[in-house]
């Protein structure tokens, strides 16, 4: 727990002196960590993003606000209010697209199929990581885009065994029991 408060407190020195995207990585660092069945750490946790996310509005940080966006994704993701966190990262990932810088995008579509996976929508899963995978092939992160690919093979799977799981269920009237 002590890492964690460090690593929080650490991430509010780096708000305070203007460094969002160090605060970003000390707050990531720190929600790994911390105890988030309690509802007041949460809160307090989402009420910090919230004011990087203004202040980087606040001063037309675009970038910053877009990776701020992307972590409140995650940690509402992370609290399993999956609604909001992908809100959040729709939100991150139109903000990139403008940007245009292809590695974040490239992480904010990952982070966003597997939202959209937990969230039980496959299709639009498979379409987040395949762009993703794309992405990485023509930034040459050929690890990265294998093991996208990986991850894409494995839901396809997934979905295939679905379909004829409720097809036996259909074929022998199982689901009216």
């Amino acid at each position: 727990m002590v890492a964690t408060v460090d690593n929080f407190e650490k991430s509010k020195e780096f708000f305070r002196s203007g460094d969002i995207l160090n605060a970003l990585e000390s707050f990531s660092k720190a929600l790994d960590h911390s105890d988030t069945s309690k509802d007041a750490v949460k809160k307090e946790l989402i009420m910090f993003l919230e004011n990087l996310l203004q202040y980087s509005k606040d001063n037309n940080l675009r970038n910053e606000e877009a990776m701020v966006l992307r972590t409140l994704g995650r940690t509402h993701s992370k609290f399993r209010n999956h609604v909001e966190g992908l809100k959040y990262s729709y939100q991150a990932l139109k903000i990139q697209k403008k940007i245009g810088r292809k590695l974040d995008i490239a992480e904010s579509l990952v982070f966003l199929a597997e939202d959209l996976e937990i969230s039980g929508n496959s299709d639009e899963c498979i379409k987040s990581f395949t762009e993703a995978a794309e992405i990485y092939h023509n930034l040459g992160k050929l690890n990265k885009e294998m093991e996208i690919k990986n991850e894409i093979n494995r839901l396809e799977v997934f979905s295939e065994q679905i379909v004829k799981d409720e097809f036996n269920l259909k074929k022998f009237n199982i689901d009216n029991y």
